[in-house]
C-alpha cells in the first residue's frame, strides 16, 4: 500500500499523511469475502476429516423406564386456586412534602403605581 504524505489542498484544505490502497484492491477483497462466505456455507458439514471409523453423530439419548410423565412437582398440587394479589396505590395524592407548608415572603413593591412618565418635564 502507498503512503501519501501530508499536502494542502488548492482551497487551502490540509490532507493529513495517510495509506492509500492501491487500484483494483476493491475487486480482490469482494473476492477474499466471498471465498471465505463460501467456506462456511459449503465447509461445514460436520462431518471428520481423520479418517477414523464410527466418527459420525452419537446417536439420540433414550429415555429411562424408570420416569414417569407428566412430571409433577409437590407444590403444583394445591386445591385452593392462586389469586393475583390486589392492587393497591403508591402515591397518594396531591403530594406534600414538609418544606411546601412555609409559603416564601411576599416581595416588596419598589414602584409606587401609576407610574408619572412626566417627571421630567417632557410628555409622552
Amino acid at each position: 500500500m502507498p503512503f501519501v504524505k501530508g499536502y494542502t489542498k488548492q482551497d487551502g484544505t490540509p490532507v493529513r499523511a495517510h495509506w492509500r490502497a492501491p487500484a483494483g484492491t476493491s475487486q480482490q477483497t469482494a473476492l477474499a469475502i466471498g471465498i471465505v462466505a463460501a467456506v462456511f456455507v459449503f465447509g461445514g458439514s460436520g462431518t471428520s476429516t481423520g479418517g477414523g471409523t464410527g466418527t459420525g453423530r452419537l446417536p439420540a439419548p433414550r429415555s429411562s423406564s424408570a420416569v414417569t410423565y407428566p412430571i409433577k412437582w409437590p407444590g403444583w398440587e394445591k386445591t385452593a386456586p392462586r389469586q393475583a394479589p390486589a392492587p393497591a396505590p403508591s402515591v397518594s395524592y396531591p403530594i406534600r412534602r414538609p418544606e411546601w407548608q412555609q409559603t416564601p415572603p411576599r416581595p416588596v413593591p419598589t414602584v409606587s403605581y401609576p407610574i408619572k412618565w412626566d417627571r421630567n418635564g417632557e410628555g409622552r
